[in-house]
């Protein structure tokens, strides 16, 4: 069984779709019961089946959405089984995510402490065209990426040390330079500060990505140098709702980061809960709940039959803040209303009682004749720190509720264990990757950008470059090898993400116009992870 193309970054785009299914399936029948003449036949002008499908699908082409994709794999452009389906999914397409978008910002404070940083978006907008200078450039960047890529892409996925030489990402002399200063800053604070000023100079929020990434990391570690300075509230993005907002809208049109993880996470949920009638999801670190519609509306249409029941239990991510109540109340009405329009008896459940480490299984209310799915999307290295507890605790709490499959979404980059030069090296090869994907999907001059590399990836690098070490450091994210020691440690082991779900995200690249730079990188024993010039960036596995 495959997982369903639906918008699922917009409720109101798949609400639109299941109403124009349901009027055309209510006329349909009355047409039969009142024996009225056939509908006259389609002029010679009509398009064929395929034009009525949508231009451009958030998660890749129709072969690999639908159930039983299996008999139409093959022929992705010709006639399929799901040409019936998409035809009605064409009715909607034409919504305007811009509205929905808004409807975010500054309108209910139910949103208001939301990093929203799983939401999903539609479809990307056209790309500006760069000025002439800037693609000569980025054609003569391209050959040297490609002339030296590494030749096993794990090798990127080294735990807790430096660039390797075979690895350019940090080639830049600016790079070489700031990675200097980092290596005085653990020896000679004044020398480092001497150095990095010139570093600064150089650096620059518009420029190129070497000069912008330098300029983010320079200013990050003049604040470790300088003297301590308490943190203001404004400093933390958190706690700008509608500009972040706009900001993860701009990350998430750019690129496929968030629309890839919840894809591969919803299929391999959908095909661990089977044909179950009673399937409850725990989501450890909910904020809108977005990646929740396309599921329902999967499980909704499945062959199977709908289930008799769906529940989430949604324990509240820290970006809600200390009072997330509101928050998940909101998420609790849109989801119970987009449920209601598919025909799926739903509920869900906010979980408020203690942060996530501290509460146990009664909290659940697991029946014993559901089928149970544990979530961890983009949200466990927050727990993270110099002891492994607290982890440890919340996945041992997630193996005693059973589940057919837990799903792990994390950023592939190791900035835990590392001291201080290796994390700062590890995040600045890490942070440069992301910052070309950006340059290639966005000009230069975009101000959108410039504002979201400002709020979002300025302020996570000032948390991982740290004012100090110990529990001062909050930044902090685990690779691949390190979650899957904490996941072996709690007695998971892994489930190899099926072919459907490995060929939708790679049909989902095939929607940007960078596709060829980004590429699936499977690292053992059964990560999947997106990368950037084969550098893996972010990973979602399953295990049960």
């Amino acid at each position: 069984m495959a997982y369903m193309c639906a918008d699922s970054g917009n409720l109101m785009a798949i609400a639109q779709q299941v109403i124009q299914q349901q009027q055309q399936q209510h006329q349909q029948q009355q047409r039969h019961h009142h024996h009225l003449l056939p509908p006259p036949m389609p002029s010679a002008q009509a398009p064929p089946p395929h034009a009525q499908i949508p231009g451009s699908l958030p998660y890749g082409a129709a072969s690999a959405a639908w159930p039983h994709a299996e008999h139409f794999f093959s022929d992705v452009f010709g006639a399929s089984p799901a040409d019936a389906v998409f035809s009605d999914l064409a009715a909607s397409a034409d919504f305007d995510s811009d509205g929905w978008m808004e409807s975010l910002i500054g309108e209910a404070p139910v949103f208001q402490d939301s990093d929203l940083e799983r939401l999903i978006f539609t479809t990307p907008p056209p790309p500006v065209p760069p000025p002439a200078e800037a693609i000569a450039a980025a054609a003569a960047q391209a050959d040297n990426a490609r002339a030296s890529l590494p030749p096993d892409a794990t090798a990127t996925q080294a735990a807790c040390s430096p660039p390797s030489a075979s690895d350019d990402s940090c080639s830049a002399p600016i790079l070489q330079s700031l990675l200097a200063c980092s290596r005085a800053a653990a020896a000679n604070s004044g020398l480092a500060a001497a150095e990095l000023a010139k570093v600064s100079a150089a650096a620059t929020d518009s420029g190129d990505p070497a000069e912008r990434v330098a300029f983010y990391f320079s200013d990050a570690l003049a604040r470790r140098l300088g003297p301590a300075s308490p943190a203001t509230p404004a400093s933390d993005p958190r706690l700008a709702s509608d500009e972040l907002t706009l900001c993860y809208k701009t990350l998430n049109d750019a690129c496929p980061y968030s629309k890839f993880a919840h894809l591969t996470a919803n299929q391999a949920i959908l095909e661990a809960t089977g044909a179950a009638t009673k399937i409850h999801i725990v989501d450890f670190g909910i904020v809108q709940g977005i990646q929740w519609a396309a599921l329902l509306q999967a499980l909704a249409t499945r062959p199977e039959g709908k289930p008799s029941r769906v529940r989430i239990s949604g324990v509240p991510s820290p970006y809600l803040g200390p009072h997330p109540a509101a928050s998940l109340a909101a998420t609790s009405v849109r989801l119970r209303d987009f449920a209601q329009l598919l025909g799926v008896d739903f509920e869900f459940v906010p979980l408020l009682r203690a942060p996530a480490h501290e509460l146990d299984g009664s909290d659940f209310s697991v029946e014993p004749d559901e089928v149970v799915a544990v979530n961890f999307m983009l949200q466990l290295y927050h727990l993270l720190g110099d002891s492994d507890e607290p982890v440890r605790r919340v996945l041992r709490l997630a193996k005693s509720l059973n589940p057919a499959v837990v799903t792990l979404g994390e950023y592939e980059v190791s900035l835990n264990r590392a001291g201080f030069v290796d994390r700062f090296a590890n995040a600045l090869s890490y942070y440069r990757s992301v910052f070309e994907s950006l340059d290639v999907a966005m000009a230069r001059d975009s101000e959108d950008r410039a504002t979201m590399e400002r709020c979002m990836f300025g302020e996570r690098i000032r948390r991982v470059v740290g004012p100090g070490e110990g529990a001062d450091r909050t930044g902090r994210m685990a690779g691949s090898g390190e979650w899957q020691a904490l996941m072996e440690w709690c007695g998971f082991e892994p489930v190899r993400l099926s072919n459907y779900a490995m060929s939708q995200a790679d049909l989902l690249l095939w929607n940007y116009d960078s596709k060829y730079k980004y590429s699936l990188v499977e690292l053992q024993p059964a990560f999947l992870s997106l990368a950037w010039e084969k550098r893996p960036l972010l990973t979602v596995s399953a295990w049960r």
